[in-house]
């Protein structure tokens, strides 16, 4: 296996574990009798824990190298499935999630710390390529947990056969000899980014507030605006996935070609165009459209943002990482909350039009990607 090989398992891991997660959500739910307000607070505790692990991994990646730690933390992620899977109360549920949390969390750190190096090593850019891989095996994911739950496997039987079958390929990437990059000097475990890195944290805020409220709020958009069915206004969520991963696939070829300043700026513009077509326009064909370029638009926005927080010239690669990750995924948790509360207060036309704010940041501030 290649090292890009290699990382791209690893991706891979982080991204299929947390679509086994997340498809068996509503059995937890059933099985244990939560209350919704309980079911919040085990998904709170899970994104805090991923969130707080940010700097801990940037701080282990910079001492020991994202590879060694990547490979690490793939097997804890592994096993912190596992001891979910026999959560036999909401009080174990809550802790065995912190720990899949605090691992999932870690390892995007550290894998996208991997990942810059060996972009930065090679010859072309992949970072966007690896953050597709994760979006197809999440929804790989969510998909074999689907057919678990039709053909009656237990929640122990469903992550025990997929741990399984990803231990294998941990094993494999584990086997693959790549030396990491180690800072020797003291760095701060906690540390904010560099100026430097702030407008390129936001800018992942913006990406990662519209992705999250797109996945939250999309479906019942289009109830609302259009008078859709349950089944059909699930079409807009799933139009927008598709065309981030197949964005992000060519989103690399792209950077090489144009650079990745120009590609965020046109994206940018995408994005901003889609989002006013699912605004404005009243046909259900035509706003998949807009959902269409609005994914297209997101997809290189995170990827472009981790390599450029791995190669900062004022920090280590691990402290750059953690900081625009935990603004980042900030903006992931704090999205769909935002644009309840304006929906709340004001309809959801409003609280989708706020998302025009973050597409219009992506054009003005993508020079903030330069190196």
């Amino acid at each position: 296996m290649t090292p890009y090989g290699a990382v791209a398992t690893i991706f891979a891991i982080s991204g299929a574990s947390f679509g086994t997660w997340a498809s068996r959500i509503p059995t937890f739910k059933t099985q244990l009798d939560l209350e919704p307000a309980q079911l919040g607070t085990i998904l709170s505790v899970l994104a805090l824990a991923s969130i707080a692990s940010f700097p801990l991994a940037g701080r282990a990646m910079d001492l020991y190298g994202p590879t060694r730690v990547s490979k690490y933390l793939a097997w804890s992620t592994l096993a912190s499935l596992t001891l979910t899977s026999f959560a036999p109360t909401s009080w174990f549920l809550t802790l065995s999630v912190a720990v899949l949390g605090a691992s999932i969390g870690a390892l995007d750190v550290a894998m996208n710390g991997w990942g810059a190096e060996v972009e930065r090593r090679g010859v072309k850019s992949i970072m966007s390529s690896l953050h597709a891989y994760w979006s197809l095996s999440a929804g790989i994911g969510g998909l074999v947990g689907l057919t678990a739950i039709k053909l009656g496997f237990s929640v122990e039987q469903h992550f025990l056969l997929v741990v399984l079958i990803m231990s294998g390929f941990a094993g494999l990437a584990s086997r693959v000899d790549w030396v990491g990059s180690i800072v020797r000097e003291s760095t701060p475990a906690f540390a904010l980014p560099h100026q430097s890195l702030w407008l390129v944290g936001f800018l992942m805020f913006c990406a990662a507030l519209t992705e999250g409220a797109v996945a939250d709020w999309a479906a019942i958009f289009l109830q609302e605006r259009l008078n859709l069915t349950e089944a059909m206004a699930v079409s807009g969520f799933v139009t927008f996935s598709l065309a981030m991963f197949t964005g992000r696939m060519l989103a690399d070829n792209l950077v090489e070609q144009f650079g990745a300043i120009r590609v965020c700026w046109f994206a940018g513009l995408l994005a901003t165009l889609g989002l006013c077509v699912v605004l404005f326009v009243p046909s259900l064909g035509v706003v998949l459209i807009g959902f269409l370029l609005l994914g297209f638009g997101l997809a290189p926005v995170f990827p472009l943002g981790c390599a450029r927080a791995a190669n900062d010239p004022f920090v280590t690669p691990g402290q750059g990482l953690a900081g625009v990750a935990t603004l980042g995924y900030g903006g992931i948790m704090l999205g769909p909350a935002i644009i309840g509360f304006v929906t709340q207060q004001s309809g959801i036309f409003v609280g989708f039009s706020l998302l025009l704010l973050c597409t219009l940041y992506q054009v003005a501030f993508s020079s903030c990607l330069r190196r």
